[in-house]
């Protein structure tokens, strides 16, 4: 047994020499050919350019300074406090109003909108998003005071109704005993009466929520059928949930909630029925470049695209901003005023605002354009269907812009009642919010392309991932396609994507590969340059690959 456990490591010992001295034959060879490596080339994106956000031009004047001070005391682009705070002023104004867009047709918008913020991990997506929301924070917890108080009259008003029926029942049964004590049929009479008023418990205005099962959801938009705000901190969970197998039923529900203006029923066993007078849903969150390319690449190949993520219209992908130190205090007074204006909204009656009442055929109070802002829009409009979507040749872009209808005039519903808040104006949109509402058509566009030409940038995730994995020191000379597979890690787990990863390092002279064994039996080795070493410790790259 021993001899033979000695023959075997032998075997072993031997096999292991002549890989040494393939690996060492190919070094030699390697280096030999190419004494100079160059300096390696960026690993830069060719991303589609998005313009600068000009806070003058895409914000109300109340909302503008508590925005860009927030983004700039992290420091983060803008782009994120902005976008997430449009999301929520839409999410509390949801079904409570809308708009007509047009003059004479019965054509309702409701102003929920869906969005989110694209960026790397350290992008500060999430502090952003917290920023953004700190007033729909304050009104969740008046709403939880509010509530607190209504349960307490609640349980007094029980008490006295319960003491009521304690009466109107000692009286029936003295009269069951002796007629003289009263009409046994009308203290009868009295007590079905008086249980008919038994006091409701009072329901819970909410304004968001982040985890839930669209039966619960169901039962939320019950209570509170102007709508309310989804909030997840990554979104392509959500997304790809919707994609799977047997949740059919969740995406058809989540595809009416952006409509935001159709009643829902839904019946289940155990549960019940639920009627939904009015489904309305706000969406927004935050997803990493490399998840939103995976999903894109998921939805391309599907073979039925219902313009699920093109429902996201204010999907935000900005410029990395580079981390600097900030220390000051907030801005009180611009945070103040912008607080001040999603408490107006939450309680505004959109009637005394100059809103048109909801009658038998439409459903909502709505407000109108004035003659300039509804001008504006027609040619906005024609331009869109006449000349844009016609000549569009991505099809995911064309379905996204598609859904700028629902767009152009729920932003501008947004930016005129914020306006309304701010000054107390009264009355239909001015032009000034139809302007508002078409600069930020154009901004999102340009964004709505960046995130659509991660498709065409896989490569180059691809050579950005194995090049921070190179920094790092994570893979030695003379590597392969295999040793790479066997991580599995995160966007680098199928052998076309690292090939074409490694082929993008190679023209940038991070690598260099060769052919090492018999001619048919070959295994390609991968050489890196030794400069790379002293880049991973100046962090050169860490911008471009983080």
């Amino acid at each position: 047994m021993n001899k033979a456990i000695e023959r075997g490591q032998s075997f072993l010992d031997k096999v292991a020499g002549v890989i040494r001295n393939r690996n060492t034959e190919g070094t030699a060879s390697v280096n030999s050919q190419n004494d100079d490596w160059p300096e390696p080339g960026d690993i830069k994106g060719k991303l589609h350019p998005v313009p600068s956000f000009e806070a003058e031009t895409l914000l109300p004047p109340v909302l503008r300074e508590w925005v860009m001070d927030e983004a700039d005391r992290m420091p983060c682009p803008p782009d994120f406090v902005a976008a997430a705070a449009v999301v929520a002023l839409g999410s509390i104004i949801g079904a409570r109003c809308a708009i007509k867009p047009k003059a004479q047709d019965d054509w309702l918008v409701v102003p929920n909108v869906w969005g989110g913020v694209v960026g790397l991990p350290s992008a500060k997506k999430s502090p952003a998003i917290s920023a953004a929301l700190k007033p729909l924070e304050r009104l969740i917890e008046q709403a939880i005071e509010a509530h607190r108080a209504e349960l307490d009259a609640c349980d007094a008003s029980r008490t006295v109704f319960k003491a009521r029926e304690d009466a109107i029942e000692h009286h029936i049964k003295a009269a069951a005993k002796d007629p003289k004590n009263g009409d046994l049929d009308s203290l009868v009479q009295e007590l079905q009466d008086h249980r008919q008023q038994v006091p409701d418990s009072p329901a819970l205005r909410r304004y968001k929520t982040n985890d839930t099962t669209i039966e619960k959801l169901g039962e939320l938009l019950r209570d509170n059928p102007g709508g309310l705000l989804l909030l997840r901190d990554e979104l392509v969970g959500l997304l790809s949930s919707w994609e799977r197998y047997g949740r059919e039923g969740e995406r058809a529900f989540y595809l009416e909630a952006w409509n935001g203006n159709s009643s829902f029923d839904t019946d289940r066993i155990g549960r019940g029925s639920i009627f939904i007078p009015n489904l309305c849903v706000s969406i927004f969150g935050g997803i990493q470049p490399d998840k939103l390319t995976a999903y894109l690449e998921q939805i391309k190949n599907a073979l039925a695209n219902d313009g699920m993520l093109q429902r996201f219209q204010l999907l935000v992908y900005p410029d990395h901003r580079k981390w600097e130190w900030r220390d000051r205090a907030p801005n009180m007074e611009a945070r103040n005023q912008a607080f001040a204006i999603f408490e107006a909204l939450a309680e505004f009656n959109p009637v005394d605002w100059g809103a048109a009442p909801a009658d038998e055929f439409i459903k909502f109070p709505h407000f109108h354009f004035d003659e300039a802002a509804q001008e504006l829009f027609i040619k906005w409009s024609s331009d869109l269907h006449t000349e844009r979507l016609p000549a569009e040749e991505d099809s995911l872009m064309a379905q996204h812009l598609a859904k700028f209808d629902k767009l152009f005039p729920a932003l501008a519903l947004i930016f005129h009642l914020v306006e309304c808040a701010a000054t107390g104006r009264r009355g239909p949109l001015s032009k000034e919010a139809a302007l508002r509402a078409a600069a930020w058509c154009e901004y999102l566009e340009a964004h709505a392309r960046r995130c659509y030409g991660l498709l065409a940038d896989m490569e180059l995730c691809a050579a950005q991932a194995l090049a921070k994995k190179l920094l790092q020191g994570d893979l030695v000379n003379g590597f392969t396609v295999r040793d790479v597979m066997r991580k599995q890690w995160s966007g680098l787990k199928t052998k076309p994507v690292i090939q074409a990863g490694l082929a993008w390092l190679e023209e940038e002279e991070w690598l260099r590969s060769e052919d090492i064994g018999a001619s048919g039996r070959s295994t390609r080795r991968y050489w890196i340059n030794p400069r790379i070493s002293e880049l991973g410790k100046t962090g050169k790259h860490d911008d471009e690959l983080a």
